[in-house]
């Protein structure tokens, strides 16, 4: 008897699918056990299953479902003065990505101000339930 392939995510305890695949239906179970305490594995229906599914959804009280955008507005211009700055919400658990590091927001609270002028990038990776986002900031 041929066994039968099921889809299957992998999750954290906030909801970000950290890893989807397929294998054996009968493996599934097994499967919970080679990961680190925190997360857990859940099949997915084939016809809810895709390649990005970590791109567009997160789980929630057991239930796969969309994410959402974090902010609306991801595009700003600032005096190069070093004292006016960009200030807006974000999710909580939100980290930025500046100078090559991660930070994190802590406060849910996303303050920016420089002297250098240009155009500044900064990539946003959102909490599990929205999706990562990047602000640009013209500093003129």
């Amino acid at each position: 008897m041929a066994s039968s392939v099921a889809h299957y995510i992998l999750f954290a305890a906030d909801g970000r699918i950290r890893q989807s695949g397929h294998c054996d239906r009968e493996t599934l179970p097994e499967l919970a056990t080679l990961f680190d305490e925190g997360y857990a594995v859940m099949e997915v229906p084939a016809a809810e299953y895709r390649l990005d599914i970590d791109a567009t959804s997160y789980v929630r009280d057991g239930a796969i479902v969309p994410k959402r955008p974090a902010i609306e507005i991801t595009e700003y211009t600032i005096r190069a003065d070093g004292i006016e700055k960009v200030c807006f919400a974000v999710p909580a658990g939100t980290s930025v990505v500046h100078a090559n590091e991660i930070v994190a927001i802590d406060d849910g609270i996303f303050e920016f101000t420089t002297d250098v002028r240009g155009d500044h990038r900064l990539p946003f990776i959102a909490a599990a339930g929205f999706h990562d986002f990047e602000v640009t900031i013209h500093a003129v």
